[in-house]
């Protein structure tokens, strides 16, 4: 039987992860199966009984809006329990099994196919912050982070921006109008590293800006003033699948929180 995403429970049998539909896993009573308890007067909405959210909202850790029945409702530190979205809690599942097969493997954690249930796109702040640059001393502008416009609850400070997410992020300063700063992200020589990498640059000298320095004046500001001590270049739907990566990284890692 196939089980659409969000609606199956995991469960360790022969030391093997399996999927199976809420009335045939294991330990579950058949007489009273733990599957989403149906509304007489509206079949298609889940009353919100045993772990199935029963209204729509943002999920806990990426941000992306669910609909009400999908996802599943997960407790956190706080002790309150909150949405969290198929992708996200199939990240988790991956990441407190440890396989190191799947750890170290080059099959994608997350795939461009978005769960029924999940919006496929999510408005995303741009931010930046105005700095005097190393070399010609010209206050120069830096794309830093990316934080949700409307973020959940439990949303933390914003991400840091690293090479992966500067390749889109050029896109859209270009698509935006934001040609010059654009044109200042491409790959530079950094010896500290001692390999090329796309990376911010002065538009002026066009010399390099460090991620590290970068990242500590960031967390410095959001530290003091929060995610609006940066500035806020612009405001685009991006993917849902392309900010999941954004939030876990390729293999569960995520990319680092300006904090």
């Amino acid at each position: 039987m196939y089980v659409q995403p969000g609606a199956g429970v995991r469960a360790r049998l022969d030391g093997r992860w399996q999927v199976y539909c809420q009335t045939d896993a294991p330990g579950t009573d058949k007489a009273d199966a733990k599957g989403p308890c149906l509304n007489a007067d509206h079949p298609d909405r889940p009353v919100g009984r045993n772990g199935v959210n029963r209204f729509a909202g943002l999920c806990v850790e990426c941000s992306v809006t669910i609909a009400a029945g999908a996802g599943l409702l997960v407790p956190c530190v706080d002790g309150k329990r909150r949405i969290q979205c198929p992708v996200c809690r199939d990240v988790a599942l991956r990441c407190e099994r440890w396989d190191e097969n799947d750890q170290s493997g080059t099959d994608p954690w997350i795939t461009d196919v978005v769960p029924i249930g999940c919006a496929p796109t999510i408005p995303v702040r741009v931010l930046a912050l105005k700095r005097p640059c190393w070399k010609c001393d010209e206050v120069i502008t830096c794309v830093v982070g990316l934080h949700p416009d409307r973020p959940s609850p439990a949303e933390g400070s914003p991400r840091m921006v690293d090479e992966c997410s500067r390749a889109w992020i050029k896109e859209l300063l270009q698509d935006h109008g934001f040609v010059r700063l654009a044109a200042s992200i491409k790959p530079r020589w950094s010896s500290t590293l001692g390999h090329r990498y796309l990376s911010s640059g002065c538009i002026n000298c066009d010399a390099l800006q460090g991620d590290f320095p970068l990242d500590e004046e960031a967390s410095d500001l959001v530290r003091e003033g929060g995610v609006e001590s940066l500035d806020t270049l612009l405001v685009a739907e991006i993917a849902s699948p392309v900010w999941q990566r954004v939030v876990h990284g390729l293999r569960g890692e995520g990319s680092g929180l300006l904090m």
